[in-house]
């Protein structure tokens, strides 16, 4: 696939796809394009609605069937099911990394090497969160590992 960016003075960035048929290829790239122009609700404590950019989102997590949002300086709640945001943003690197938890791959700083198979991921805001060993597996196959 070729790639050509170029700037020039309009009001609003455009994007143009050029294909002589609709294929795999492209269709992943709509997709991207696509969901990452959407917006995640949730709402913080105060119980102000906030649209969020997926790329904001470091984690989600769920906790007694409420779905939380964490970001580098404030957690939100959702509606979304931890499996609706793992579907949704798959493709801007949202993965499951427990039952309870899917994390935003962009937002991992370091992985270290646990005990039985699990792997202890530091986030940009500075948490560590455990990846079971059971989705260890897929967490190595998402970052080319």
């Amino acid at each position: 696939m070729k790639i050509t960016v170029e700037h020039s003075q309009v009001e609003e960035n455009e994007v143009v796809l050029r294909c002589p048929a609709l294929d795999e290829e492209m269709l992943g790239v709509l997709s991207l394009l696509k969901s990452s122009l959407q917006k995640l609700c949730a709402w913080d404590q105060d119980r102000e609605m906030v649209l969020l950019s997926p790329g904001e989102v470091l984690y989600g997590e769920s906790v007694e069937e409420r779905t939380y949002l964490y970001t580098a300086g404030q957690v939100y709640r959702t509606a979304l099911t931890l499996g609706e945001l793992e579907t949704r943003y798959e493709a801007l690197g949202f993965c499951r990394v427990s039952k309870s938890m899917a994390v935003n791959l962009h937002g991992i700083r370091s992985l270290k090497s646990r005990g039985a198979g699990r792997i202890e991921a530091a986030m940009k805001n500075g948490e560590r969160l455990m990846i079971s060993r059971h989705y260890a597996p897929l967490l190595r196959e998402r970052l080319g590992m």
